[in-house]
């Protein structure tokens, strides 16, 4: 009955993610592009293509999992999907919103079951990555105060934004937060790259969208210029973390053989 198990779990697990990049790519895309088409004035658009953002990233990071030869680069990337959509869950059953509660926990109970990989155990690095264990603390430190005192948030947030809407963002920052902890003991350049890339897709397309929309920052209050900062830290961090892979990256664009060519996984 286990083989069984396993056996299923390997063949659903590569159409699910690759349902989850196509929904994430889609509803990210669309919020990002088209918020008002799409919402008709219900989200500010800043707050939309922040959202959009965010799911880009998610459809990034499992869309570059998904190509590594080795299944083990999903582990992250799902187990973040699973913690964002229980913890959305939760938000909207708190909230009365049943339906959207019992997809987004079916969404997430299914992330986790595919998230084990049993042909290869985590590889734990021998001393955590503190700058990505402070990112977690951090991302799940905001999402613990935007659930637990929204109107205090909404008093000092970077521009004018409803609580119920603030209340939205600590899903997506648990979801990080839980991606980015394991990350830092993650050692395993292959595993981090595609949660790396996933990262800095959402600061990016986080400080593009509110570039774009300057106006609607509140320059008066400490957290717009905060925001920028931390967006712009997060994207530089991604980046300088992900510079050893690109020359790899370059050598495949090329067609150029590496030297890990037939070990089944980068070379660590």
């Amino acid at each position: 009955m286990s083989s069984r198990l396993v056996h299923l779990r390997t063949r659903l697990r590569p159409p699910f993610c690759a349902a989850a990049v196509a929904s994430a790519l889609l509803a990210g895309a669309a919020l990002t592009l088209a918020p008002a088409a799409l919402l008709g004035g219900a989200w500010p658009p800043l707050h939309a293509r922040c959202i959009g953002a965010m799911l880009l990233s998610l459809a990034v990071a499992l869309a570059s999992a998904r190509r590594a030869l080795d299944p083990a680069a999903l582990r992250t990337p799902l187990i973040g999907l699973s913690a964002w959509s229980l913890s959305g869950a939760a938000l909207a059953w708190s909230h009365g919103g049943a339906r959207w509660a019992a997809a987004l926990g079916a969404i997430g109970v299914t992330a986790l079951v595919f998230s084990r990989i049993d042909s290869d155990p985590p590889a734990p690095a021998q001393h955590a990555d503190k700058a990505w264990a402070l990112v977690a603390l951090l991302a799940l430190s905001c999402a613990a105060l935007l659930l637990v005192w929204p109107q205090r948030a909404a008093a000092v947030w970077p521009w004018r934004l409803a609580p119920s809407l603030i209340a939205q963002y600590a899903p997506l920052f648990i979801g990080w937060g839980v991606a980015a902890a394991l990350l830092s003991r993650e050692r395993r350049r292959y595993v981090r790259a595609p949660v790396l890339w996933g990262l800095s897709v959402w600061a990016a397309g986080v400080l593009l969208a509110s570039l774009w929309h300057a106006a609607a920052f509140q320059w008066s209050r400490p957290l717009a210029w905060l925001w920028f900062a931390v967006f712009a830290l997060l994207l530089g961090l991604a980046a300088h973390r992900l510079r050893p892979s690109w020359p790899q990256r370059l050598r495949r664009t090329l067609g150029l053989k590496s030297r890990d060519s037939g070990t089944g996984a980068p070379r660590q």
